[in-house]
């Protein structure tokens, strides 16, 4: 049939056409309307929930890394399908004012995919509308068919709903000028094919930000690794010193002679590069056979800042005549414990793992039967969040077996074992606690009175220690800032104490005020 005289036809049906695009608009709106609440509760809901709920509970750095691409995988994926299902809102609207402004337009538009399918079938129930080649490629329940008009040859034009898939439908008209043949064939399961290819797009999607992630993932790794590798090198040619078959340093330089206020302290020799140390307030100095910058393997940083050369990470070494210590890497790879029980006359190095790249926090605390605990976060490549290794030791450091690690969403700015199964771990603005040695972490609530707020220097910070004061008892101080008052915007430690090991901590009084520089 001819289509200009088919859309001078339809003219005439315009009312109905008008009335069913409407219907059939609010329905796909509808449909897009529950798979936007769909793509919004599991990609960013769920998602971010899974996330929140798993990161402080994995025990490797990889399975936190494919913790982190999965989460950011799903908000990805649901960006898409957020996007994806806005375009659909803006096609329907666009599709209202097309139809309202310019409907010979939109007839025109319908008449040409009618023309595609010159063919039709019919069953009890359905019409089949087929290319020219016979193959059935369109199926409309007679029950949503209606009868527009007949033509000057008694053809009858008739609108069928066609069901896209998902939910989504559409119009698609017809005509008949004669009785359909009976369907030759089964039918194809249209709404079967629309889903196997929405299905190749999403897998296509998800492989594709999979593949960004890991490329991604790759070069911050590669990125922190050259770096790390560079100022080792440059290191390494502007000190050369001598080392013995344990690969530690031999003394070069003359001893110092100055007297210092403490019993125990660790000195830089500026001229020499060397590390003294004392534990009679300077009376004599001892040679520690380290170089600085392999206590500063890795990024030698607290949450406030750079830690500057001729200072150190709170308890990642410990000077006594009787037990002295010291983590360290030489080559920002393999982590090591040298230690020394006759003050510092021989020294014994023991490995604690070979693959402690891009460490930053580090600290080792132990109990008096010679038990101890040592930690590591290792910076992830978001630098974001950080993973943190936990290391068991019986024999004063002589031996380390690997623990449970976890994942924490934060730089960590102190972790505190009260004893071997009981610990803390904080960041600068949340806390949380293992009671199982760190198998599991989980946050603490922290009761911060109004007149003060978190996210100053930090929750709790070295050396404030979380301390047990009787059975059931444990204390702390934590570094909040003023709100409100005369001293608003100045820092204070704060006592907070528990009563439910470590789940809930209450405010008990307020003590000194904090310097940035304390």
């Amino acid at each position: 049939m001819d289509q200009e005289l088919l859309i001078i036809e339809l003219l005439s049906a315009a009312e109905p056409i008008y009335k069913q695009t409407k219907q059939n608009r609010y329905k796909n709106l509808l449909t897009a309307f529950l798979f936007l609440i769909l793509t919004t509760v599991l990609f960013f809901g769920i998602g971010t929930f899974v996330y929140q709920h798993l990161q402080i509970r994995v025990r490797s750095i990889d399975t936190g890394y494919w913790l982190r691409g999965f989460y950011h995988l799903s908000f990805v994926l649901g960006t898409v399908g957020t996007a994806i299902i806005g375009f659909f809102f803006l096609a329907n609207l666009f599709q209202g004012i097309r139809i309202r402004y310019n409907f010979q337009l939109f007839l025109e538009r319908m008449v040409q995919k009618a023309s595609r399918y010159p063919i039709i079938y019919q069953d009890n129930n359905a019409y089949y509308l087929a290319e020219k080649n016979g193959r059935p490629k369109i199926k409309l329940a007679k029950s949503d068919c209606v009868e527009l008009a007949t033509t000057f040859d008694e053809a009858i034009i008739y609108m069928g709903i066609k069901q896209v898939g998902f939910g989504f439908i559409t119009l698609q008209l017809f005509v008949l000028d004669a009785e359909p043949a009976k369907m030759p064939v089964t039918f194809p399961n249209q709404q079967g094919l629309d889903s196997k290819w929405l299905i190749a797009l999403l897998a296509i999607v998800f492989i594709s930000a999979v593949g960004v992630f890991i490329h991604d993932g790759l070069n911050h790794h590669r990125n922190l690794n050259d770096t790390s590798s560079s100022i080792s090198s440059n290191t390494s040619s502007s000190t050369q010193q001598t080392t013995n078959q344990s690969d530690l340093l031999e003394q070069q330089g003359k001893a110092p002679t100055t007297k210092t206020d403490q019993t125990n302290q660790l000195k830089l020799n500026q001229q020499t590069n060397e590390l003294y140390m004392t534990t009679d307030s300077g009376n004599s100095w001892i040679f520690v056979p380290l170089k600085p910058d392999w206590l500063r393997t890795g990024s030698y940083t607290l949450t406030s800042g750079e830690i500057p050369i001729g200072y150190w990470m709170d308890k990642s070494y410990n000077i006594s005549a009787d037990f002295s210590w010291f983590i360290y890497s030489d080559d920002d790879q393999n982590l090591y414990f040298l230690t020394s029980k006759n003050n510092g006359k021989t020294w014994d190095k023991a490995l604690i793992s070979n693959s402690a790249q891009r460490i930053r926090y580090r600290k080792a605390q132990f109990f008096a039967d010679g038990s101890g605990i040592l930690v590591y976060s290792t910076m992830s490549p978001e630098m974001s969040s950080e993973a943190l290794e936990i290391y068991q030791t019986n024999d004063y450091g002589k031996t380390w077996s690997k623990g449970n690690g976890t994942m924490i969403n934060q730089p960590v700015q102190n972790v505190s074992f009260v004893n071997s199964t009981l610990a803390f771990v904080s960041t600068r603005e949340k806390l949380y606690y293992t009671n199982n040695s760190g198998s599991s972490f989980k946050e603490a609530v922290v009761t911060i009175p109004t007149e003060y707020a978190t996210g100053g220097l930090d929750l709790f910070q070295s050396p404030n220690e979380v301390t047990q004061v009787s059975s059931n008892q444990l204390e702390t101080k934590f570094y909040l800032v003023k709100t409100s008052g005369i001293d608003q915007g100045k820092m204070f430690a704060c006592l907070y104490q528990s009563s439910d090991n470590g789940e809930t901590w209450q405010f008990s009084e307020q003590l000194s005020q904090v310097e940035n520089s304390d």
